[in-house]
């Protein structure tokens, strides 16, 4: 009884390594079947680190150039740190502005260019570190008002009915 109690167990067991192959996704397959190539080639208006390793099942990217738009995944061995500085340092260069930062355990950068927001996520994984761009249109892109206001606009006044005044006790 003993020896088919084991036998099923390591019947079971084959079948169930089989179920985890390690096959391409779908989305990092070509139409063709070979498989993507992932290529840092097709931003030349952002920076990216040497030795980075785009993570292609999680980006989601729509055009190249100077007009993409999406979500870049990468991730590196550099400390989170490092990544944040050279970010920080070098989008200027390639014409961002900065909007905001936040330095922490996950770093967030915003940055506009024209008519595009980037944000850039920035946190420590056990293999390393993982950056997350996205940029996206601006709100009202295409419109004068589409730029980035660092002034919010002036809150409405609060409506003076109904408002009394009475002493703590």
């Amino acid at each position: 009884m003993k020896a088919l109690v084991t036998a099923f167990a390591l019947t079971a067991l084959t079948v169930l390594a089989g179920c985890g192959s390690s096959q391409l996704s779908p989305s990092s397959m070509r139409t063709d079947g070979s498989q993507a190539t992932a290529s840092f080639n097709q931003f030349s208006d952002i920076p990216i680190p040497g030795k980075a390793s785009m993570n292609v099942d999680q980006s989601l990217l729509l055009g190249h150039g100077d007009g993409w738009l999406g979500r870049l995944v990468y991730t590196t061995w550099s400390s989170p740190g490092a990544i944040y500085d050279l970010y920080k340092s070098d989008m200027p260069a390639f014409g961002w502005q900065e909007i905001t930062s936040v330095r922490g355990a996950t770093s967030v950068q915003t940055w506009q260019r024209a008519d595009r927001i980037a944000t850039i996520q920035i946190s420590e994984t056990i293999m390393g570190e993982e950056t997350i761009v996205t940029v996206a249109p601006a709100v009202g892109a295409g419109s004068s008002s589409g730029a980035y206001s660092p002034q919010p606009p002036a809150p409405a006044a609060a409506p003076q009915t109904g408002v009394t005044r009475q002493p703590l006790r």
